[in-house]
């Protein structure tokens, strides 16, 4: 009973796996990868403390790439923004700023403008990290190992004269 095999379409299956293999491979060579990779390095700014910051910009639209970038944010004072150069299509821009916000995060606009004037806008987010402490002189250690000394030195002082 079990030791004849069941006949199978062999060619159908062949048929399938073959067409299914060429689609695949089809799919491969006609999707082109995402243009649209805005990288910002970093996006942890401390409060209060100038901060540059890398801005890779992609290729917003067809033609030359932006003659300019413009940063703007609440909580964000943007003092400069320059152009470093390209990597392939992207334009690498140099920008900085003073997180002025409260910790937490810091919507900002990246607008592009191009050279016939019109504007790309792109939106993100800056994350702002509490101010560091200052941490002042230590006045009150100086004053107390002052005042140790002197007493050490007092006390040596008493001790040795009434030895002599």
């Amino acid at each position: 009973m079990y030791t004849v095999r069941k006949p199978v379409k062999r060619w159908s299956l062949r048929t399938v796996n073959v067409s299914a293999t060429l689609a695949a491979l089809a799919m491969t060579q006609l999707v082109q990868p995402a243009l649209a990779h805005l990288d910002i390095r970093p996006t942890l700014v401390e409060q209060g403390v100038l901060t540059d910051i890398r801005v890779e910009l992609p290729q917003l639209r067809p033609g030359p790439p932006p003659r300019r970038l413009e940063v703007e944010g609440a909580g964000v004072e943007v003092l400069s923004a320059d152009l470093q150069g390209t990597s392939g299509s992207d334009t690498v821009w140099t920008v900085r700023l003073k997180a002025t916000s409260e910790p937490g995060i810091a919507p900002i606009v990246l607008r592009a403008v191009y050279a016939d004037g019109k504007s790309v806008e792109v939106k993100q987010q800056l994350t702002v990290a509490p101010a560091p402490e200052r941490a002042g002189f230590p006045w009150i250690a100086v004053a107390v190992g002052a005042f140790l000394a002197i007493a050490i030195a007092v006390v040596s002082l008493r001790v040795a004269r009434r030895k002599a």
